[in-house]
Order: structure tokens, then C-alpha cells, then sequence
């Protein structure tokens, strides 16, 4: 089946679309969206951009509830307060959360792929919250570490889904700046979390309760999201080519009908897939196995709990992460995927380390370095947001991202065991593990230097 075939199959006009041929990518943002969104009977890209980037607040709030609390937390369920074994048991912890996290973005991912990305979202957004609660009554670390690994499997799913909704709803001309201000969406959830702790202070049980909040998410998306039109029409397609015997399929139908996961690692696409899966995999490991340790590092430069002190340091890496999202759109006209790909590594191994290897009591001077970090460390995810989407149809799109953008999970699982293990090396020192682990960054620069174009025409209007 030629690439050709599958675009001309999924890029086929609906009926519902046809009074709108006459509007191009040139003028399609100049029509008011609600009025086009009605008028060619697609979802309203508000909708689709209100749903998901609230989703994506609440995915920054329970994925970095656990690094908030990780030491005292830990300290009360172990009995203890000696780094080294606290740091052992987040490391598990940790992992377990990866690895979920890596199980639920293929299972989601191709989940939406088949009933739609509107009704597997919710179902994800319910999973994450409700566990996320549970987490607030764990007797011990491996019932705590259980509920975590749910929670990656809801978070998991949610990220990547919302992600390739919203670039499917939203006008191609303005797509890559509507994706980066979806990925501010993790950053103001991480500034919930830590504005959370300050006022529960520093209450780990309470602050887990609070991940329920997002649940009610859901009424809202149920009420008003929808898939978009292209994907209803290619699941049409996918209906009428099953009622034909299989002797009338053509090559189209097969195509249609054939296995997600094996188009991934077809001629076609396996060279990208691989790619991708390494740039996501470097991006992961850093932010799980280097930067998830710094609100440990702050106790122990502190000496104390340091609540304070902690959702501070916080506070400044996601006001950094916000501000990725905002210029992220900006970054990629000016200097394309792969260059701003190469600089954001680099810039991120600089900022990560100078902290670490710097800083060896606490101090405010931390904040405008914490600021860099949180930037350039999470710029990659950014860009891989609207970038993931422009490689693959539509056909294989949700469970693409799922598997690319994931593909690291595993990986950053035993990453974090090694840290752990790394912070016992080092008697304790959360900086020199950190530091060591990393060089992964630059490992993902050098893979940039191999990032393939997006052809631009996966994604039509």
C-alpha cells in the first residue's frame, strides 16, 4: 500500500465539508471558529483546547504530587529519615509509576485509535484522579507505589490523546503555537501542586486527597468535546471496508483494516519511530531519573522538611516549564524542530548541572538557575507535542504517539532504580546522581542531529 493511497483515503472531503472547499489555510483563522466549527459541522477547536489543556493541568498536579512529598512521605510509611534508604524506595516508586505510565499510553493510545479520543480521554482522567486519591490512605510504600502505577497508566493515556486531539481540531495554520500553549498545561499544574503544598503544609495525605479534582473534568468533556469530523469519516471507511468479504477488500481496505503497531514499524515509518522513541526516551529519563530528585535535594541541603523552601525551588522550574510553552511556538518558526531540539539539550545539561554541582547550601540564587532548568529541560516535550502528530496518518496517529512518546518510560523506570542505586554510591548525594544521570541530555542532542522533516500534510483542515 503506497503512502499515497492511505492520503488520498484520509484526506477524501465529507459531504458536511464540501460548502468549505473554498476555505484555505491562508484564510481559514481569519473565519471565526465557532462559526466554522458549526457551519462545516467540526468540534469547536475551543472546546477541544479548554477540555485538553485543563486535562494536561491536572496530569502536571498528580504526576508531581509524589516528587513533592517524596521524603516526607516516605520518612513517615518507612519509619526513617537516612537518605539512602528514602532514596532507594522513591526509586521504586518511581519506576513502578514509569512503567504504568508506559502501559497505559500504548493501551490508551490505541484505544482511541478505535472508539475515539473524546470518550478514552475521560476514561483516563477518571483513572489517574481516582487513584491518585487513593494514595492518601497507603499504609506502606508498596501500596503507595501501586496506586502510582495506576496513576501513570491514567496520565499516560491522557497526555498523548489530548495532544493529538487538539492538532486534529485545531486550523493547521496556527496548529504549532495552539500545542505549545497546550504544553503551559503541565507547568500550571505543577504551580497547583506546589501552591497546594503551602497551604496544606506540607500535609502528604491531604495533598493526594486534592488529586481528585480532577474527575469533575470529565462532566465537562462528556458535555462538550467531540472527535473530530476526519476521524469519524476514516472510522466509516474502516466500518465499510469490515462488511465486505475479504476477497472484495482492495489494497485501501486492507490498509485500513490492517494492525496498528505493525504500521509503526513499517518501511515507511520505522526509521522515524525510532528516532522519536529516542529523543522522548532522553527527554523522560532526565525529567524522572535527574529533575525529580531536586525537591529531595532541597531537604537535604536544607537539613530540614523545608516546605517552603521546596514549593519555592518548585514553583520557579514550572514557571520556567510555562514559559517553554509560550515561546515554544514562537522557537519552532524561528529556528525549526531540529535546531531548537539540539539547543534545548544542551542548554538543559548546562543549567541541570551547574545547579547541582553549585549550590551547596540553600539559597535564592537557585531560583533564576531552577528558572533555566524547567525551561530547557521540558522544551523537548514541547516540541514533541506538535511534532509527533505531523509524522503519522490518522489511522495510526493516537497509538503513534502513545508508543513514540512513551517508548522511554521503561527506560526512565530503570534509570530511577539506577539513581537510586546512584545515591547510595554517592552516601546519600542526590546532586552527584543527578548530575551523573544527567549526561543523557546530551545523548539527545546528538539524536536531534537525525530528526526527519515532518511532511507538514498529515494533519488537513
Amino acid at each position: 500500500m503506497t503512502n499515497s493511497v492511505l492520503t488520498k483515503i484520509e484526506t477524501q472531503e465529507s459531504p458536511a465539508a464540501d460548502i468549505n472547499m473554498d476555505i484555505t489555510d491562508a484564510n481559514l483563522d481569519a473565519v471565526p471558529t465557532k462559526a466554522l466549527a458549526e457551519t462545516a459541522g467540526k468540534p469547536n477547536p475551543w472546546h477541544a483546547f479548554i477540555a485538553t489543556w485543563l486535562g494536561g493541568v491536572f496530569d502536571g498536579m498528580d504526576s508531581s504530587i509524589f516528587a513533592i512529598v517524596l521524603f516526607p512521605a516516605l520518612s513517615e510509611l518507612l519509619n526513617t529519615h537516612s537518605h539512602s534508604v528514602v532514596g532507594q524506595f522513591g526509586s521504586y516508586i518511581i519506576a513502578m509509576f514509569m512503567v504504568g505510565w508506559a502501559i497505559g499510553a500504548v493501551f490508551f493510545g490505541w484505544l482511541a485509535d478505535h472508539i475515539g479520543r473524546a470518550r478514552t480521554l475521560s476514561i483516563t482522567i477518571l483513572l489517574y484522579a481516582l487513584f491518585t486519591g487513593l494514595c492518601a490512605f497507603a499504609h506502606n510504600w508498596w501500596e503507595l507505589g501501586f496506586c502510582r502505577f495506576l496513576v501513570g497508566a491514567g496520565i499516560g493515556g491522557e497526555m498523548g490523546i489530548g495532544a493529538v486531539l487538539l492538532s486534529e481540531c485545531w486550523p493547521k495554520r496556527t496548529r504549532i503555537y495552539a500545542l505549545s500553549a497546550l504544553a503551559t498545561s503541565l507547568g500550571v499544574g505543577y504551580i497547583l501542586t506546589a501552591g497546594l503544598n503551602l497551604a496544606l503544609n506540607g500535609n502528604w495525605r491531604y495533598l493526594f486527597i486534592a488529586g481528585v479534582i480532577p474527575a469533575f473534568l470529565t462532566v465537562y468533556m462528556r458535555m462538550k468535546l467531540k472527535d473530530s469530523d476526519h476521524f469519524h469519516e476514516l472510522q466509516e471507511k474502516k466500518k465499510e471496508a469490515k462488511n465486505k468479504a475479504h476477497h472484495e477488500r482492495s489494497e485501501a481496505d486492507h490498509e485500513l483494516l490492517s494492525h496498528t503497531f505493525k504500521a509503526l514499524i513499517s518501511k515507511e515509518n520505522f526509521n522515524k519511530t525510532m528516532i522519536v522513541g529516542v529523543l522522548t526516551s532522553c527527554a523522560i529519563i532526565a525529567w524522572w531519573a535527574v529533575l525529580s530528585w531536586i525537591p529531595a535535594w532541597i531537604n537535604q541541603i536544607t537539613g530540614a522538611m523545608a516546605v517552603a523552601e521546596r514549593s519555592h525551588t518548585m514553583l520557579f522550574k514550572d514557571f520556567g516549564m510555562i514559559l517553554s510553552g509560550v515561546l515554544g511556538g514562537w522557537m519552532i518558526a524561528k529556528m525549526g524542530y531540529k535546531r531548537c531540539m539540539i539547543v534545548s539539550f544542551l542548554l538543559a545539561f548546562c543549567f541541570t548541572v551547574g545547579m547541582f554541582m553549585t549550590f551547596k547550601s540553600f539559597t535564592p540564587s537557585i531560583f533564576p538557575c531552577i528558572l533555566g532548568v524547567g525551561f530547557f529541560a521540558h522544551m523537548p516535550f514541547v516540541l514533541l507535542w506538535s511534532y509527533i502528530p505531523e509524522l503519522y496518518s490518522t489511522r495510526i496517529r493516537s497509538t503513534a504517539f502513545g508508543v513514540t512518546y512513551n517508548m522511554g518510560r521503561i527506560f526512565a523506570a530503570l534509570a530511577a532504580l539506577g539513581s537510586g542505586w546512584l545515591i547510595q554510591v554517592f552516601g546519600g548525594s542526590y546532586a552527584m546522581a543527578a548530575s551523573s544521570f544527567a549526561a543523557i541530555f546530551l545523548v539527545g542532542a546528538a539524536a536531534a542531529m537525525f530528526m526527519p522533516t515532518p511532511c507538514g500534510n498529515m494533519i488537513e483542515d
